[in-house]
Protein backbone atom coordinates (compact mmCIF):
# COMPACT_ATOMS: atom_id res chain seq x y z
CA UNK A 1 0.00 0.00 0.00
CA UNK A 2 2.52 2.68 -1.16
CA UNK A 3 1.85 6.24 -0.92
CA UNK A 4 1.78 6.68 -4.19
CA UNK A 5 -1.29 4.56 -4.94
CA UNK A 6 -5.17 5.33 -4.26
CA UNK A 7 -5.00 3.04 -1.33
CA UNK A 8 -2.07 4.74 0.13
CA UNK A 9 -3.86 7.80 -0.44
CA UNK A 10 -6.67 6.43 1.41
CA UNK A 11 -4.90 4.93 4.28
CA UNK A 12 -3.28 8.42 5.15
CA UNK A 13 -6.72 10.00 4.97
CA UNK A 14 -8.48 7.14 7.29
CA UNK A 15 -5.04 7.88 10.04
CA UNK A 16 -5.28 11.28 9.70
CA UNK A 17 -9.05 10.98 10.94
CA UNK A 18 -8.05 8.52 13.57
CA UNK A 19 -5.54 10.18 14.78
CA UNK A 20 -7.34 13.60 15.25
CA UNK A 21 -9.92 11.94 16.91
CA UNK A 22 -7.88 10.09 19.17
CA UNK A 23 -7.13 13.10 21.36
CA UNK A 24 -10.76 13.58 21.83
CA UNK A 25 -11.02 9.81 23.01
CA UNK A 26 -8.09 9.64 25.08
CA UNK A 27 -7.87 13.09 27.10
CA UNK A 28 -5.35 11.35 29.89
CA UNK A 29 -2.67 10.40 26.89
CA UNK A 30 -0.96 13.47 26.06
CA UNK A 31 0.21 13.39 22.56
CA UNK A 32 4.10 14.75 22.32
CA UNK A 33 4.60 13.58 18.70
CA UNK A 34 2.63 11.77 15.69
CA UNK A 35 4.05 11.33 12.07
CA UNK A 36 2.46 9.60 9.57
CA UNK A 37 4.66 7.74 6.99
CA UNK A 38 3.92 7.67 3.59
CA UNK A 39 7.73 7.26 2.36
CA UNK A 40 7.72 3.38 2.87
CA UNK A 41 5.75 0.68 1.35
CA UNK A 42 3.22 0.73 3.76
CA UNK A 43 1.81 3.95 4.87
CA UNK A 44 1.76 4.28 8.66
CA UNK A 45 1.45 6.15 11.65
CA UNK A 46 4.15 6.55 15.05
CA UNK A 47 3.01 8.24 17.58
CA UNK A 48 4.13 8.79 21.23
CA UNK A 49 2.23 9.43 24.12
CA UNK A 50 2.73 10.40 27.87
CA UNK A 51 0.17 9.10 30.27
CA UNK A 52 -1.54 11.40 32.92
CA UNK A 53 -3.30 11.46 35.68
CA UNK A 54 -4.29 13.75 38.28
CA UNK A 55 -6.18 13.70 41.79
CA UNK A 56 -3.24 11.82 43.61
CA UNK A 57 -3.75 12.01 47.43
CA UNK A 58 -0.74 11.58 48.38
CA UNK A 59 2.71 13.75 46.93
CA UNK A 60 2.02 15.08 43.15
CA UNK A 61 -1.09 15.80 42.25
CA UNK A 62 -0.36 14.89 39.00
CA UNK A 63 1.77 11.90 37.79
CA UNK A 64 2.81 9.78 34.85
CA UNK A 65 0.74 6.66 35.08
CA UNK A 66 -0.31 4.15 32.33
CA UNK A 67 -2.61 2.29 34.32
CA UNK A 68 -4.57 4.99 36.30
CA UNK A 69 -5.03 7.09 33.18
CA UNK A 70 -6.27 4.25 31.54
CA UNK A 71 -8.70 3.71 34.62
CA UNK A 72 -9.75 6.89 34.51
CA UNK A 73 -10.82 6.08 30.67
CA UNK A 74 -13.05 3.53 32.13
CA UNK A 75 -10.81 0.62 31.26
CA UNK A 76 -10.42 -1.55 33.74
CA UNK A 77 -8.03 -4.39 34.04
CA UNK A 78 -8.52 -8.29 35.46
CA UNK A 79 -6.05 -11.04 35.41
CA UNK A 80 -3.32 -10.82 33.31
CA UNK A 81 -4.68 -11.78 30.00
CA UNK A 82 -7.55 -9.35 30.83
CA UNK A 83 -5.36 -5.35 31.52
CA UNK A 84 -5.93 -2.00 31.27
CA UNK A 85 -4.03 -2.06 28.33
CA UNK A 86 -5.08 -5.02 26.52
CA UNK A 87 -8.94 -3.39 27.02
CA UNK A 88 -7.72 0.19 25.53
CA UNK A 89 -5.81 -1.53 22.24
CA UNK A 90 -8.84 -3.58 21.56
CA UNK A 91 -11.08 -0.53 22.06
CA UNK A 92 -8.61 1.74 19.71
CA UNK A 93 -8.86 -1.03 17.20
CA UNK A 94 -12.34 -0.69 16.96
CA UNK A 95 -12.95 2.87 16.49
CA UNK A 96 -9.58 2.34 13.81
CA UNK A 97 -12.00 0.19 11.94
CA UNK A 98 -15.03 2.07 12.27
CA UNK A 99 -12.95 5.18 10.79
CA UNK A 100 -11.81 2.51 7.79
CA UNK A 101 -15.63 1.31 7.65
CA UNK A 102 -16.91 4.94 7.10
CA UNK A 103 -14.14 5.67 4.32
CA UNK A 104 -14.53 2.15 2.56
Amino acid sequence: MNAATENGRLAAKVLDEYMRDFRQRNPMLRVFSAYLHMDEATTHLHMDFVSVTTGSKRGLETRVSLKQALAALCFKGGTRSDTEWIKWVASEKRQLAAVMERHG
